[in-house]
């Protein structure tokens, strides 16, 4: 069949119905946005379709990759390519802390021991480098957010640059912000880090989790790294003595959220207001609404849902709505064998990664009964749930696990604790979210915050499912509201990004593009729930990778008329 060469209008993708791929394509859209939601899923042009049966797992046991203790992490983050996972310690003993930063290709085979890397970040800048709590990408700088070093929580910050080789030293930075306190998670509003603050340490005392922090901790990442004026502090104890000890953070395109662990009082900050301004923050406190501990939310462009740790009361925040009124809240009490930490979302589904459950006689503390919720359903409804225990896949004991990444079509969780003696894992768990339901999806905007724990701010994206499993690239920075052509195209041997005519990411990239039968859709994926709300003038698909100058041709040709030809 020929390929299309026509503009499709945004009336529909009938011209589209017998488009034939084979290894490479090029997607365009002509779009004009009002609104600004960079830390939303909006599809432009898709044949992606989530899948309605609950996904398939695999796991691969990766602790002593390298020769290294690769057990212990909480949560891990993806740059498009390769998943970092985030040291914390390889035992129950809190002097067992590590730097052991694990790292896969997921362009590689999942089981194949050469797509696995290990690098220890101990002693990096010549300060005592342990003990991380999720991380950040930026698109240049991989952030890992700190914790403690056994002896006192602390505030060296830890850095990855990735343009250079991961087992190099120069590549590895660290600064020491000297706060004694712990962080849990991480935000990212696309030029700062908001490091989540946990707990506070005393001087030559035991570390205490009694003593709840409000130290927000802000990174300016367009600033020098080691000038202490790129690191701000707020104290949210200024809200009330509730509003302390946070375990996850995340973005709706303004504000800011922090995930309460113990308290049930959720923190907020405008990123449009001052940082030291207590004006620019408020609290609400969701406690007379059931919520009790959390660890992580996930995003759905959006409700806010916070990933219940021990329990399976389920709450989630309508974004759209008053923060301060309860009726913006919702709650689903759910008859599941749960406790989660950190979560998901594919487009359609949340899913809720397992870890801790009540404590029964009759069963185990740790599981792996992977939740999950179809956003196209009633939240309240129990049918819209469903439970899927992978505990024994792939002949290994895959329970426990910290949050995790996600690649497009992927979910890692990262490997923590199975119950079992003091010994921590490393057995990884991955959640095939999108099987052979998509080819590729071209986005106006894009979610970093999977995972619950760590950050980024993809903005624009394009995304391809090959036989080998999804390749994407992101422009990691959002779009200024106006009028905006995109493109991607893909060869088979590279993934590249256009953005008004001009080369905004470019990737090497393999592997034959996946066959799917799911349909050709405008501004939402198949079956999904994540949407483009503004205008999608026109698109086109073409079965052949166009080159940079047909591209800006097209750019210059359709900006001066004012619409594409």
């Amino acid at each position: 069949m020929p390929p299309t060469d026509q503009w499709q209008l945004a009336d529909g993708p009938a011209a589209f119905a017998d488009l034939s791929l084979a290894d490479a394509l090029t997607v365009e859209a002509w779009i004009e946005t009002k609104s600004y939601r960079p830390e939303a899923l909006q599809p432009l042009v898709s044949q992606w379709r989530p899948g309605e049966t609950f996904p398939a797992f695999a796991a691969y046991d990766a602790g002593t990759t390298g020769g290294l203790d690769c057990t212990g992490y909480y949560g891990a983050l993806c740059d498009g390519r390769y998943v970092y996972f985030c040291p914390i310690r390889s035992h129950i003993a809190r002097d067992t802390v590590h730097a052991n930063i694990l790292r896969l290709d997921t362009h590689g085979d999942f089981r194949d021991p050469a797509s696995w890397e290990a690098y220890d970040a101990r002693g990096t800048a010549g300060l005592d480098t342990v003990c991380y709590y999720g991380g950040a990408c930026d698109g240049r700088y991989v952030y890992f957010v700190p914790r403690d070093d056994a002896r006192t929580y602390h505030s060296r910050v830890l850095r990855y640059d990735m343009s250079r080789p991961f087992a190099d030293p120069a590549a590895w930075d660290a600064h020491d912000a000297e706060l004694a306190h712990s962080h849990q998670g991480v935000a990212f509003d696309g030029q700062y880090l908001y490091f989540c603050p946990g707990y506070a340490s005393i001087p030559d005392q035991p570390l205490d989790e009694n003593r709840l922090s409000g130290q927000v901790l802000r990174l300016d990442t367009r600033a020098d790294f080691h000038e202490p004026a790129a690191y701000q502090t707020f104290d949210t104890r200024a809200l009330g003595d509730g509003a302390v000890c946070f375990d996850g953070g995340a973005f709706d395109g303004r504000y800011i959220y922090f995930v309460p662990l113990t308290t049930g009082q959720v923190v907020r900050y405008d990123t449009r207001g001052a940082f030291a301004a207590a004006a620019s923050w408020e609290v609400f406190d969701a406690a007379p609404l059931g919520m009790q501990m959390n660890v992580g939310a996930v995003f759905d462009g959006t409700f806010l849902y916070f990933c219940s740790y021990g329990h399976s009361l389920m709450i989630r925040y309508d974004t759209r709505r008053d923060f301060a009124d309860a009726s913006s809240w919702e709650t689903c009490p759910l008859d599941v064998d749960g406790g989660y930490d950190g979560g998901f979302f594919d487009g359609r589904y949340v899913y809720f990664c397992p870890w801790t459950r009540g404590a029964r006689a009759d069963r185990k503390t740790y599981h792996c009964h992977f939740l999950r919720y179809d956003t196209t359903a009633p939240f309240a409804d129990p049918s819209s749930w469903q439970t899927r225990d992978a505990s024994a896949t792939d002949g290994l004991h895959s329970v426990g696990y910290n949050a995790g990444a996600f690649d497009g079509r992927y979910f890692y969780a990262a490997p923590l604790f199975d119950g079992e003696g003091d010994k921590f894992h490393g057995r990884v768990l991955r959640c095939d979210a999108l099987g052979t339901g998509g080819t590729f999806s071209l986005r106006y905007g894009d979610y970093g915050h999977n995972g619950g724990l760590c950050a980024a701010v993809p903005g624009p994206s394009f995304v391809v499912n090959t036989a080998q499993g999804a390749r994407s690239i992101a422009a990691h920075r959002s779009l200024a509201p106006g009028r905006h052509y995109l493109a991607g195209t893909y060869d088979g041997r590279a993934l590249k990004l256009y953005i008004d005519g001009e080369l905004a990411a470019a990737r090497a990239a393999s592997g034959r593009l996946q066959h799917s039968d799911a349909p050709l859709t405008l501004g939402t994926l198949a079956g999904g729930s994540a949407r483009f709300d503004d205008q999608i003038s026109a698109a086109r698909i073409t079965a052949a990778a166009l080159d940079e100058e047909v591209l800006a041709a097209a750019w210059r040709d359709g900006h001066q008329a004012q619409k594409p030809r």
